[in-house]
């Protein structure tokens, strides 16, 4: 791995995992709907004048809309809602110990869908990381109660929606290129999620930390990540890339720690390793 790949994998590790600490500031503030759009109208802000005018990409949206508008429900408008749900009771840690099943969900979607082979050790490797989340929701901070379990599988079908959008976007990719396909479905995702903002508050309950922390989840974590990610895809292929899945549990932990002040227990550390241990076989090709 050259110096410039271990770098945008690392970069691609630290913005996927700041999400979570990022919605734990800002929902509380703006609220779950809110959220969900500012972050796919941020993202959007960035890629289309990356695609159109540095790319010198054709996003020919009346010919690929339908693309679009499946991309958009599946990646961008659905697991947006959840994990911003989610962040209204869960803690930074839980939700990026649970981000970390998207591999687990993509490789089960794929032996449906795509008709791959999954074979033994992957499918037990699915269930581990189903075991991994709920040892953390059982064994961590929280005291267990059915918002908390709510919560949880709020944040287990964002992650598995991930995981189905990764191979809609596999079968999609001959029609065209990755990056129009990223700024087109987050654009159609932000249009679609636009009447959200009618339940925005008013200016004056805005916060300066709470809006930064909003326009870094859209930004950066959702529009810029989308770079690093697909360059990564095109040099190493996208089971190493997705390998970054293998770090970002531990470092949403910290990020929660650190910046948040939240609890860290032994029961998250060790569903966290549960979760990583079920990842070995799914990255495996």
């Amino acid at each position: 791995m050259t110096s410039s790949v271990a770098a945008r994998w690392l970069l691609l590790a630290t913005l996927w995992s700041l999400q979570f600490m990022f919605m734990r500031v800002a929902v509380p503030v703006f609220g779950t709907a809110p959220v969900a759009e500012a972050r796919a109208l941020c993202a959007s802000l960035f890629l289309l004048p990356w695609v159109i005018w540095y790319a010198r990409l054709s996003l020919a949206p009346r010919t690929h809309w339908r693309d679009y508008l499946a991309i958009g429900l599946a990646n961008n408008v659905l697991p947006f809602i959840c994990f911003a749900w989610a962040a209204t009771v869960l803690p930074a840690g839980y939700m990026a110990v649970i981000n970390g099943t998207v591999p687990l969900w993509t490789a089960l979607f794929s032996a449906w869908l795509l008709h791959e082979r999954l074979g033994a050790a992957r499918l037990a490797g699915f269930l581990l990381g189903i075991l991994g989340v709920g040892l953390i929701v059982n064994l961590g901070p929280l005291e267990l109660s059915p918002l908390i379990v709510a919560a949880a599988l709020a944040s287990l079908a964002g992650a598995a929606l991930w995981g189905w959008a990764g191979v809609l976007i596999k079968k999609r990719y001959g029609r065209l290129p990755p990056m129009a396909l990223a700024a087109g479905s987050v654009a159609f995702a932000a249009i679609i999620m636009l009447p959200l903002w009618t339940q925005a508050p008013p200016l004056e309950a805005w916060t300066p930390t709470a809006t930064a922390s909003m326009v870094a989840l859209g930004l950066f974590c959702t529009g810029f990540a989308y770079l690093p990610f697909f360059t990564l895809i095109r040099d190493i292929g996208p089971s190493r890339t997705l390998s970054v899945g293998m770090i970002v549990p531990l470092l949403g932990i910290f990020w929660g720690w650190l910046a948040l002040g939240e609890a860290v227990t032994l029961g998250m550390f060790a569903g966290a390793a549960l979760v990583l241990i079920a990842l070995v076989p799914v990255m495996k090709r």
